[in-house]
């Protein structure tokens, strides 16, 4: 009996193991697919949003004309040079549709207040490039609080649609870091960030081919041929 519970272990943490590596891979692939958008479209021209196909990719470069609107939001547990913060995640209306746009980062003063965030109230042109939102860590139950100003765990596109109650695009523009309504733009770093995947992929699956060996020494102990 004691055996077999070893054996079950054992046996799940190598199914773990397994697992855990193969999903280091597919986040290997994942950063990769990003690094390749990212070369792509950064040597293209600036597009207008109104000449951007359906589901374009990330990192395309857009310009876009319209107005700040109310309210804003703010992506919680952004960290910036080592402090907490967030991200200034503003609606901007274009015709008769909403895109996000990412203003940048600013601190959270260690929860003691809010920050003083401030947009321009006249029609302006701005440019960035595009990006979809990810799932980021989400620390409490609510995704985004019901009073202003609205800390956001994740951005979810049809949260704010519903709040905004106008339509908004499935992506977020991210202002370019010189832009007079930026604030501080985390800068991305795309330089061999996949082989950090495939590295702790390789000690994930070590740790299953050792919990194999345990394995089979365990049952060849049982079986007498040890």
């Amino acid at each position: 009996m004691k055996n077999i519970f070893k054996n079950l272990v054992l046996f799940s943490l190598v199914l773990t193991c397994i697992y855990l590596g193969m999903w280091q891979l597919d986040r290997a692939e994942q950063k990769l697919n990003i690094q390749k958008d990212h070369q792509v479209q950064s040597s293209k021209q600036y597009q207008n949003l109104n000449e951007v196909k359906n589901n374009p990719s990330r990192y395309t470069k857009i310009t876009v004309e319209g107005i700040f609107q109310e309210p804003y939001f703010l992506l919680d547990n952004i960290v910036h040079d080592k402090k907490a913060g967030y991200l200034v995640m503003s609606p901007f209306q274009v015709e008769d549709k909403i895109i996000i746009v990412n203003r940048g980062w600013v601190d959270n003063f260690s929860r003691q207040k809010y920050p003083d965030i401030s947009s321009p109230d006249s029609s302006l042109k701005i440019k960035g490039y595009i990006k979809y939102p990810m799932q980021l860590l989400k620390l409490s139950g609510k995704n985004i609080t019901d009073e202003r100003p609205y800390i956001v765990q994740n951005l979810d596109i049809e949260e704010i649609s519903s709040i905004l109650k106008k339509e908004v695009y499935p992506f977020y523009l991210n202002l370019e870091h010189n832009s007079d309504y930026a604030y501080t733009q985390i800068i991305e770093k795309f330089e061999n960030k996949h082989l950090t995947h495939y590295m702790y992929a390789g000690q994930w699956f070590l740790f299953a081919l050792i919990g194999v060996i345990f394995l089979v020494i365990l049952n060849r102990k049982k079986n007498g041929k040890v």
